[in-house]
């Protein structure tokens, strides 16, 4: 079987290549699978390799360029990385996604496959060891758009205990330059990252707790949606009422927990996947919540 990987931006510093291109096509190889990546920039349409592959998988790049590179190889099965919810092709006979949520929101079709965004990278990553420190280093991980989420639960939360803690945060994200304008705290130490895979050990190593906010509570933003109650319905005015990505996955957290550093997550599901297996359900959601599990990592 010959499997060809497709992209038009081979970036390693990009999550959905380097998990789902270039370290699958590694354990497919691993296994003794024919497996190659092709850049679709410096592909011909006579490319033996393409016309030859029993599977090609489209990156999330490129997905929408599928309906192209089938006029070159027809008979081949064509597999999408992760695309959106609500995006449709016929010409699609499978999905890879990372989570159970992208997993569903994307049931439109009936091959949907679960590639958990384990990083290769950090594989043989020895796990840190804790000596107690003055300074708390807390990290954050991500794509820069989540630390929206910090309002208000984790904003009010850090400003709080940095009154008693000396507490650093540290932000890396791909953008480092970013306007963080909602959910910033005020009074809190901030340390900034770019992404940068060859100093991500080193960065990630520094820190003590690891953070993955992803849900937003709707109640704070719109308080009359928490006065609906109805019984018939097991409505309370106490129900949580959130808003999240259908594109949620554990990934953020998964590089805290290969580098040995303590998590503490949000009610996104996919994060339960994890917690379970551990049986340290270390996870929050409004401001008691995640100034507790803060403290109780910082002893």
């Amino acid at each position: 079987m010959k499997i060809t990987f497709v992209t038009t931006n081979p970036d390693e510093n990009t999550g959905s290549y380097r998990i789902w291109i270039r370290d699958l096509c590694k354990t497919f190889k691993e296994i003794s699978v024919d497996s190659e990546i092709l850049d679709l920039r410096k592909t011909k349409t006579d490319d033996k390799r393409l016309k030859e592959s029993d599977v090609i998988i489209m990156g999330k790049c490129c997905y929408r360029l599928l309906s192209q590179v089938k006029q070159i190889n027809d008979n081949a099965l064509f597999g999408v990385i992760n695309i959106n919810s609500d995006y449709r092709d016929e010409l699609i006979d499978f999905v890879i996604v990372g989570s159970l949520e992208e997993y569903t929101s994307l049931r439109s079709y009936d091959n949907v496959f679960i590639y958990p965004l384990i990083e290769r990278e950090f594989e043989d990553v020895p796990l840190k060891k804790h000596e107690k420190n003055s300074n708390i280093r807390i990290c954050y991980h991500g794509h820069y758009p989540h630390l929206s989420k910090f309002d208000p639960f984790i904003k009010n939360a850090l400003e709080k205990l940095s009154k008693e803690i000396d507490i650093t945060l540290v932000v890396v994200t791909g953008h480092p330059n970013f306007n963080w304008r909602i959910g910033r705290p005020s009074g809190v130490k901030i340390e900034t990252h770019g992404y940068d895979l060859k100093n991500m050990t080193k960065i990630i190593n520094s820190c003590d707790i690891g953070i993955v906010p992803n849900v937003s509570d709707m109640k704070f933003y719109i308080p009359q949606i928490g006065e609906i109650e109805d019984i018939d319905r097991g409505w309370g005015k106490t129900d949580y009422i959130i808003r999240m990505k259908n594109k949620t996955n554990a990934g953020r957290s998964f590089v805290f927990y290969q580098h040995g550093i303590p998590v503490i997550h949000d009610l996104s599901p996919s994060s339960f996947e994890i917690l379970g297996s551990t049986q340290e359900y270390c996870v929050a959601h409004d401001e008691n919540s995640w100034e507790k599990e803060i403290r109780r990592l910082s002893n």
